[in-house]
């Protein structure tokens, strides 16, 4: 009889889909501005417990991200959710909210301010996130679940974490300290104080950036040769720069800053308890690449090589801790990209690709000498964004203008620019289903509430120019595909090839054991 009621039980699981190795803890890594083939490129150069670890125990998948353009949180939005952004509501850094005439970013509250040693004045919440998050998902099936966020921006932190994560914790460039906001506690735990007091900004200030290979090598020699200019590689005085502009946002632009987080997520681990009971609990790592110092190297470059060479090793130390304290088979690792890194025009040029700079902002400027000529003067143009332009509606409707007709001239115009690929009226966005192409991939990015009222893309060899090195609003990714990895317990049998990026949210309910999110409009990679 036992031996029966055992039986069916197992089989009422199965049906229910509960997974019978289902992990104690699941850890969703995001990698920012990474160029995937870096994992090829310098796969000699990698350890064999991180990178290669994953790719060498886990599963591979090529992922589709499916909309027009990437942006900082709008990833991380659409990995948790499993929606795309016209549904999820994440459509870019930025936006303008037309009843105040103002930018909103998709995470910064003045309601839930910063708490820890930050900037009280503001602080960040998911409250602009529409849909139900993987965090919400495993609340709502299990209140003893524990959900947290870690990684040096706010908004892919929030938005990774979601509306139900019990911490969310983001670095705050001020004072060089973690900090969170009042949207999930009023004070920090005390372990994070503690973790605060140790002063590792300071201690990666002080340290200055060369080489791995020659910082092991402690040669003082190799240092003043690499500081004065005479050395065969480079050294980076972070504490000359730290003084100049009296902020620790120079940490972001190292690879300290992904030994900062996992620092972080290994003290978490212990004090949190993660992946310690029967109750399945998720962490999020958001790690970049170099952050705002992206584009002044190339893909080849001896600083990229080794920000690549030290996130392989905190890679490793995350395994090892993993391995240690959750226990092998007990947990599952996620792994992929936002905001690929794509090559740059002068990248290009090297193999006879011609390729640019498209300046959205001496085109606009042309545009609004252009709609004065055409209508009169007036500020037909009040924005523009990451692939969009938000026109005047008021002046519009003032003037008794068919707005349709404003938005045809407008894309007519912008599309004659070299560089860019197609403009689309926002109109034709909302009244037709595209089923492919650069069309379906606007819709996709588009809310008839929060874009703007005409999008544009931009050709495949060309990027967007920014306004200076840390310009946030103008930098974006049109890189759609990239690899997705699996690793640890659950993931056994073959997985798709292939999949959209929507797809890892039903994946890791099903090796949760949870039901996945009805809003939900992926399915699972696992065969």
């Amino acid at each position: 009889m036992k031996k029966y009621l055992i039986m069916v039980a197992s089989l009422l699981l199965s049906v229910m889909g509960w997974a019978d190795d289902k992990p104690g803890l699941v850890v969703g890594i995001t990698v920012n501005q990474f160029y995937p083939e870096w994992l090829s490129i310098y796969k000699n150069d990698l350890g064999a417990e991180g990178f290669n670890r994953i790719m060498r125990e886990g599963k591979k998948s090529m992922a589709d991200y499916n909309y027009l353009f990437s942006q900082t949180g709008m990833d991380q939005a659409t990995i948790y959710t499993g929606l795309l952004p016209v549904s999820h509501g994440i459509v870019a850094h930025d936006w303008l909210d037309r009843l105040s005439g103002k930018r909103v970013n998709n995470t910064e509250s003045e309601e839930y301010v910063e708490i820890g040693e930050g900037d009280s004045l503001k602080g960040y919440s998911p409250e602009h996130l529409q849909a139900l998050s993987l965090g919400c998902m495993m609340k709502m099936n299990n209140l003893f679940s524990k959900v947290y966020s870690v990684g040096m921006n706010p908004e892919e932190v929030v938005l990774s974490g979601g509306s139900c994560a019990d911490l969310a914790l983001w670095f705050n460039e001020k004072s060089g300290k973690w900090v969170s906001s009042r949207y999930y506690a009023d004070s920090l735990p005390g372990w994070v104080k503690e973790f605060n007091n140790t002063s590792a900004s300071d201690f990666f200030v002080k340290r200055g950036w060369m080489p791995l290979a020659e910082e092991e090598g402690n040669s003082l020699m190799l240092k003043l040769k690499n500081k004065v200019g005479i050395g065969s590689s480079f050294y980076y005085d972070i504490a000359q720069i730290k003084r100049k502009f009296n902020t620790y946002r120079v940490l972001k632009a190292t690879p300290y800053a992904n030994t900062m987080v996992t620092d972080l997520a290994v003290a978490l681990i212990a004090e949190a308890g993660l992946g310690k009971d029967n109750d399945t609990d998720l962490l999020t790592l958001n790690y970049s690449s170099l952050d705002y110092m992206n584009r002044d190297f190339g893909v080849y470059a001896k600083e990229f090589q080794d920000m690549v060479v030290r996130l392989d090793r905190d890679i490793a130390r995350l395994l090892s801790v993993l391995d240690a304290q959750v226990g092998k088979g007990n947990y599952t690792v996620v792994l992929t990209f936002s905001e690929a890194r794509e090559l740059l025009p002068e990248e290009l040029e090297r193999v006879r690709i011609q390729g640019g700079y498209f300046s959205i902002f001496k085109a606009v400027a042309l545009l609004k000498s252009y709609l004065n000529l055409i209508y009169g003067d007036g500020n037909w143009v009040v924005d523009y964004d990451a692939g969009q332009v938000y026109l005047n509606r008021e002046l519009i409707e003032k003037n008794k203008l068919a707005f349709k007709d404003v938005q045809d001239r407008v894309a007519d115009f912008m599309v004659e620019f070299e560089g860019v690929g197609k403009v689309l009226p926002a109109y034709s966005l909302t009244r037709n289903a595209f089923s492919g192409g650069m069309e379906q991939l606007m819709q996709n990015a588009y809310s008839q509430k929060r874009s703007g009222d005409v999008m544009y893309a931009l050709l495949p060899a060309w990027v967007p120019e920014l306004k200076d090195r840390e310009d946030i609003y103008f930098r974006y990714s049109k890189r759609n595909k990239v690899p997705v990895y699996l690793f640890g317990a659950g993931v056994n049998g073959r997985v798709r090839k292939e999949c959209n990026i929507t797809d890892i949210l039903p994946t890791l309910c099903g090796l949760m054991g949870i039901p996945v999110s009805y809003t939900s409009t992926g399915e699972s990679l696992m065969e």
